[in-house]
C-alpha cells in the first residue's frame, strides 16, 4: 500500500495508493500512501503553522482481532481531534507507531484552499487498520491580523503531538488519500488581552480513489470581494472555502443535495446569498452560475 501526506485549506491530506505500477506486491502486502495538508477558511491575513513531525499508528492484518462491525468506521468517514481532548480509543494499545519522514516547515494554511494542497510525504505501508495519526507542531506558529504578525501560543498539552483517530481499513494494492484538515476557524482563540492561542481542531478523512466524491465550483463578482462559500448537507459537516480571485472550488463532497451559502466578509454591507438544492454527483463538478453583488 502506498501512502502520501498532502495539505490543503488549513488541513492535511493523506493519500494511499498501490505500491507498484504492475499491481504485483512482493513480500508483505502493502499500499502507497500520500500525506497532504489542507485548510478550512478563516478571516485572517495568514495563519502560519509550524509542522515539525508526523506519525501514524498501524495494526497490520496479521495482528488484527475480529471486532464487531458497528465498532469499525468506514473508509471516507471523517474524524476530528481538539487539542486538550485526552480521550483514547479502547484499543489504543494495538498496533505500532511509525514516524513519517517529513521536512519540517512553516505552512501558511490559508494558501491551502480552493483545491490547493501541500504534499508532505509519500510512502509504502503494510495493509491493515490505520488507527490514528499524530501531528506534531513546533514553536514558530503565527497569525497575521490586519498586517500585524502575532504569536500563536500552543497549549502545553499539545507539545507531544495531537492524535487524530482514523480507524479505517487499508487494503493492499488500493489507492487512498488521508485528508488531514486543519480547521483554522475553530483552532484560533483570541484572549481577553488581545493575544491569540492555537488550540488545534483537526479533522481526518480517508479517501479511496473509487469513493463517490464530487465537487462544486463557481464565480463571485466582483472578484476582489472577500467572501466565504459554504456547502451545507444535513448528513455531514459544512465544507467551506475562501476564494481569493472570485473563483471557488469545494472538493470531497458526497453525492446528494446541498445548500450553498455565499457569505460576504469585512463589513461589505452585502447580505448572504443562498442557493438551494445544489445536486452533487459522483466524480462530477457541479458548476453554479456567477453570484453577483452590486
Amino acid at each position: 500500500m502506498k501512502l502520501r501526506f498532502l495539505g490543503t485549506i488549513l488541513s492535511i491530506l493523506l493519500l494511499v495508493a498501490a505500491c507498484n505500477e504492475g499491481g504485483e506486491i512482493t513480500g508483505k502486502e502493502t499500499a502507497h500512501v500520500n500525506f497532504k495538508l489542507v485548510d478550512h477558511p478563516v478571516n485572517y491575513d495568514a495563519v502560519l503553522i509550524d509542522l515539525v513531525g508526523l506519525e501514524y499508528r498501524l495494526e497490520v492484518e496479521d495482528d488484527e482481532v475480529e471486532e464487531d462491525e458497528d465498532e469499525n468506521e468506514s473508509e471516507g468517514e471523517e474524524n476530528s481531534r481538539v487539542a486538550g481532548d485526552d480521550e483514547e480509543c479502547e484499543d489504543d494499545d494495538k498496533g505500532e507507531w511509525y514516524v513519517v519522514d517529513i521536512e519540517p516547515q512553516v505552512y501558511d494554511i490559508l494558501q491551502l484552499q480552493n483545491g490547493a494542497e501541500a504534499l508532505l510525504a509519500e510512502l509504502d505501508i503494510e495493509a491493515g487498520e490505520l488507527k490514528e495519526i499524530r501531528v506534531i507542531l513546533g514553536d514558530n506558529n503565527k497569525v497575521v491580523v490586519d498586517g500585524d504578525t502575532l504569536d500563536l501560543k500552543v497549549p502545553s498539552g499539545a507539545s507531544s503531538g495531537l492524535k487524530i483517530k482514523v480507524r479505517s481499513e487499508i487494503e493492499a494494492g488500493e489507492f487512498y488519500d488521508v485528508v488531514i484538515d486543519f480547521v483554522a476557524s475553530k483552532s484560533i482563540v483570541r484572549t481577553g488581552n488581545g493575544k491569540y492561542i492555537l488550540k488545534p481542531v483537526i479533522k481526518v478523512k480517508l479517501v479511496h480513489d473509487e469513493d463517490p466524491y464530487g465537487s462544486i465550483s463557481g464565480l463571485i463578482s466582483p472578484s476582489d470581494l472577500s467572501v466565504m462559500v459554504h456547502a451545507i448537507n444535513a448528513n455531514e459537516d459544512t465544507a467551506s472555502t475562501q476564494p481569493e480571485d472570485g473563483a471557488y472550488l469545494i472538493n470531497l463532497l458526497l453525492p446528494g443535495s446541498y445548500t450553498v451559502v455565499v457569505e460576504p466578509l469585512d463589513d461589505s454591507g452585502f447580505s448572504d446569498v443562498t442557493i438551494s438544492d445544489v445536486i452533487v454527483k459522483e466524480e462530477e463538478i457541479t458548476e453554479l452560475e456567477t453570484v453577483t453583488f452590486e
